[in-house]
């Protein structure tokens, strides 16, 4: 495995340094040999990187150099509109208490019997920087040396000055009614002026956090005193989704729920999952989920961070009659909801299934099938289905773009489930 990955990290490389200030300003991952990267609020490895301005809590950004040594990374913040373009209207200084170029200087070496990988940490805010402003943000980290970017991770500060009420129900639209949620909400500014409202404000909507489907800019329908209202039929909708299918690969002496087998290699672990198949036409089943979030854990040590191992997974998806011209991949935010090469399933004529490796560390994972045609359209529904029963995060975001106003402002924010 080292020997691949090392190969794939000198290709990936060379092919950088021709940009070596190119980067994006979403979630992305921009050496291979970079895995395992989680952003949190810290203690709760599920939660979503958003912050309140006025609370003593930090984000913790945790990854894997699979690589090992003792690379030396810097990290900095980079302060967005709602658009997550970059803010050109201010200076770092107006917007970054403290040293906003600096290493990351926690470390450690993994003790895993096969596995050889350094674990780096980093918390936001922390002694030597802390953001000032409210908004959006990105949290890049790149190599010192080379000022190759590593990876981007985007991240929230709200100033929570409204008041946001929202709830998921069935949508009123009749085709939609047994597999989209509707979001009904209302945002209240009784205690922060805001000068014209309706052209001011705008919502974002998350479903489980992602940022590959959100809703954005969304202003008010009407204002009714100082209640903004965004109801209608057809304005918020998602569509459900089931829910997610899982794999616990936590221990390494027992099959969790969802392997088939585990092969032990000297250089490497195989772990097979069982066959998988179409819910497209499956009534919805009831059971506890991620919504598609992963963690990091080891049942069979006592440190989750540096004694698991690496495992190649095969994922086996059954597929008789498999969609012409388009590509299956297996995603979750694992691969940031992001089609890779090295999440894409291949057929088999053999097996009459789609299988694929993805490599990943012992821990419980949230996963589906999705089909990316040429165009490069997601389908989340061909295999996974939708039902209205799916219990999802909704997490809400109301911005503030005043017209004389600098930056764009995150007043408020709310997270939601579709549990009814």
């Amino acid at each position: 495995m080292r020997g691949v990955i090392t190969f794939l990290f000198i290709s990936f490389y060379g092919a950088l340094l021709a940009q070596p200030d190119d980067y994006r300003y979403d979630d992305f991952n921009y050496m291979p040999h970079i895995r395992s990267v989680q952003f949190h609020h810290a203690g709760l490895p599920t939660s979503d990187p958003i912050l309140d301005m006025n609370s003593n809590g930090q984000l913790i950004l945790r990854f894997d150099d699979i690589l090992g040594g003792d690379m030396t990374y810097n990290y900095k913040v980079i302060h967005c509109d709602k658009d997550w373009n970059q803010t050109t209207t201010m200076d770092e200084l107006e917007y970054v208490d403290g040293f906003n170029d600096e290493d990351i200087d926690t470390w450690f070496y993994s003790n895993s019997v096969i596995s050889d990988y350094t674990h780096y940490q980093l918390t936001i805010p922390n002694n030597n920087m802390r953001p000032l402003l409210s908004g959006n943000y990105v949290l890049l980290v790149y190599e010192d040396d080379t000022d190759l970017p590593v990876l981007t991770r985007r991240f929230m500060m709200v100033e929570n000055q409204v008041n946001v009420n929202a709830k998921v129900r069935r949508p009123i639209v009749a085709n939609k009614l047994r597999t989209h949620h509707q979001i009904e909400l209302t945002v209240n500014n009784e205690d922060f002026d805001i000068l014209n409202p309706q052209r001011e404000v705008f919502v974002t909507i998350l479903q489980n956090g992602r940022w590959d489907n959100p809703i954005m800019n969304k202003q008010p329908l009407f204002v009714r005193g100082f209640d903004l209202n965004f109801d209608a039929s057809d304005y918020l909708l998602f569509p459900a989704n089931k829910e997610f299918r899982f794999a616990d690969v936590r221990s390494l002496r027992y099959l969790g729920f969802g392997v088939h087998s585990i092969d032990r290699h000297p250089d490497r672990i195989d772990v097979l999952m069982q066959l998988d198949k179409s819910r497209f036409n499956r009534s919805y089943f009831d059971y506890f989920d991620l919504n598609g979030k992963y963690i990091i854990e080891n049942t069979d040590q006592s440190d989750d961070l540096l004694s698991s191992e690496y495992l190649d997974v095969h994922f086996t998806l059954e597929d008789k009659n498999p969609p012409l011209k388009k590509e299956v991949y297996v995603i979750g935010s694992f691969s940031n909801w992001q089609c890779l090469s090295e999440n894409r399933l291949s057929y088999d004529t053999n097996y009459h299934s789609y299988v694929g490796t993805v490599l990943l560390k012992q821990g419980f994972y949230d996963y589906q099938y999705v089909i990316k045609d040429d165009t490069g359209n997601i389908d989340y529904a061909n295999y996974e289905g939708n039902s209205y029963e799916t219990i999802n995060d909704y997490v809400v975001l109301v911005y503030l773009r005043s017209f004389n106003g600098r930056y764009d402002r995150l007043i408020g924010a709310t997270i939601i489930s579709s549990a009814f």
